[in-house]
């Protein structure tokens, strides 16, 4: 139990800090921060749109890291499109290709963007020597994509963050009302807890295991909260706290879950779809919550989900939920070849 569970979390920081972006931090030395100048832009070959070779006062910038083997990237490419869209009068989106694999040519690439048409309708871009990834990334202290910088009329780097959060801040950035010095302190103690939460994992790993000490995991999580309470959502305190609570508290499990899920940019599905499958006895309630996240599993990244089996687990789940319309409804999903993965 104790080796699939370690297997279990290596999955979950993969996750996090790769496939599906940069959710963890871990800065090592001195990181910029927000509210100073944006780094220059080094760009190796402009594939799409216009060329930006600076950054103009008084135009408000979107600059996006990519690469083509990366899902997350493609999956939100139509919505930074429809953002550069909506609003073009103001904000000029830059995509750059980062850390492509050694085969990716550059006509590769472009073929790839070609390919993609209106769902990639902005201006991209490629890395310079990785110039771009050390001056901004690793400048940064961020390490996963996708991500985005905005950097500001004033030509200072606003905000960086998961490209789904952009809705929120490109509205107060073009009027002029965004807190940069406020941002900069959320994102210094993000920083902060993000270290703490990626060592978190030799801490509890001997509660974990079966039966383990749950009881024990959960006040050793209590006393950690204690001293750093903004730690509770976190990637690692959210997935041992959902198994130990799991153990001693199912309902409370299912309401800690749902609002550890929709706390996080990238939640981590997986932590719950594996930590309830093949468990009997629990509530109905936790079977109807892992049954919900595999479903969003394969909406989000269906190129990495066996369609057939999943539908099967979540026949499964359902079935134990006592729903045997939406069982058989999982069913029927899974012996029909047109469910199978889609995307791009």
């Amino acid at each position: 139990m104790l080796t699939k569970l370690n297997r279990q979390i290596r999955l979950l920081i993969a996750v996090i800090c790769c496939a599906a972006g940069a959710q963890a931090q871990q800065p090592g030395g001195k990181v910029k921060m927000l509210g100073e100048a944006a780094p220059s832009l080094y760009i190796a070959n402009w594939i799409k749109g216009d060329k930006v070779t600076a950054f103009e006062k008084g135009k408000v910038y979107v600059v996006e890291f990519w690469a083509t083997w990366c899902k997350p990237c493609i999956a939100g490419m139509p919505h930074l499109s429809e953002l550069a869209e909506k609003y073009k009068k103001d904000v000029t989106v830059l995509g750059v290709s980062v850390h492509e694999r050694k085969e990716t040519t550059l006509p590769l690439i472009e073929k790839f963007v070609a390919g993609m048409g209106e769902k990639m309708n902005y201006n991209v871009a490629t890395d310079q020597d990785n110039q771009m990834w050390e001056n901004w990334m690793q400048a940064y202290g961020e390490r996963g994509i996708p991500y985005s910088f905005v950097v500001d009329r004033q030509g200072r780097v606003a905000w960086a963050g998961a490209p789904k959060n952009l809705d929120k801040v490109l509205p107060p950035v073009i009027a002029g009302t965004w807190d940069i010095k406020d941002a900069a302190e959320k994102r210094k103690e993000w920083q902060r807890l993000s270290v703490i939460d990626n060592d978190i994992v030799p801490i509890m790993n001997p509660f974990m295991g079966n039966p383990g000490n749950s009881v024990g995991a959960l006040k050793k999580i209590d006393s950690i909260l204690a001293e750093n309470p903004g730690l509770k959502y976190y990637p690692r305190v959210g997935h041992f706290t959902f198994y130990a609570l799991l153990k001693t508290n199912p309902e409370k499990a299912v309401e800690f879950g749902k609002e550890w899920l929709k706390a996080n940019d990238y939640p981590s599905f997986s932590t719950v779809t594996d930590a309830v499958t093949g468990k009997n006895n629990l509530p109905a309630s936790a079977y109807i919550l892992a049954a919900e996240c595999y479903q969003e599993q394969l909406e989000r990244y269906p190129w990495s989900m066996d369609f057939p089996a999943t539908y099967k687990k979540m026949a499964e789940l359902y079935t134990k939920a006592g729903d045997k319309d939406k069982a058989a409804e999982m069913l029927k999903k899974a012996d029909t070849p047109a469910e199978e993965k889609t995307g791009h």
